[in-house]
């Protein structure tokens, strides 16, 4: 049985990051990249990110993932948003002709530019689309100064 197998340049690439990620902390102890930590990211969903008067709305296409999971979190003024994608079984019988929908885990995080109120960060999740509400502090807001 012939299987496709799709070629990624990036896999490459990650595995140059993390070799020069090595071989700067052998020779500057302490240095860390931000991603010495993180897990192997698989695909980027798409996202919006649009700021009202009193929220940030982050939209971010994640279809075939359910909302149990994703993670969403909040620290030191980075959200971040990461999940997973379970990639398509196939039986000893089948054979897969063309695979182009990406599966596998992803990770986007976002460093809000104003002081938010993070206990009341909301989230949804319907039709492929998770949205999340993160509401601005009072004390952000613009105001409108009246002339007397």
């Amino acid at each position: 049985m012939t299987k496709v197998v799709r070629f990624s340049p990036r896999a490459d690439l990650f595995k140059m990051q993390r070799d020069f990620d090595h071989i700067f902390s052998n020779f500057f102890p302490g240095f860390s990249s931000d991603e010495d930590h993180a897990e192997p990211v698989s695909w980027t969903p798409r996202i919006d990110v649009v700021e009202t008067t009193d929220t940030y709305e982050l939209a971010l296409d994640v279809p075939g993932v359910s909302k149990d999971g994703i993670q969403i979190d909040f620290h030191e003024g980075v959200l971040t948003v990461s999940g997973e994608r379970l990639a398509r079984t196939l039986s000893e019988d089948d054979a897969a002709v063309r695979m182009e929908r990406h599966s596998g885990r992803f990770h986007r995080s976002f460093t809000l530019p104003t002081k938010i109120n993070p206990k009341k960060i909301e989230a949804q999740h319907e039709n492929g689309v998770l949205t999340v509400s993160v509401p601005k502090l009072e004390e952000t807001k613009p105001q409108k100064i009246k002339i007397s």
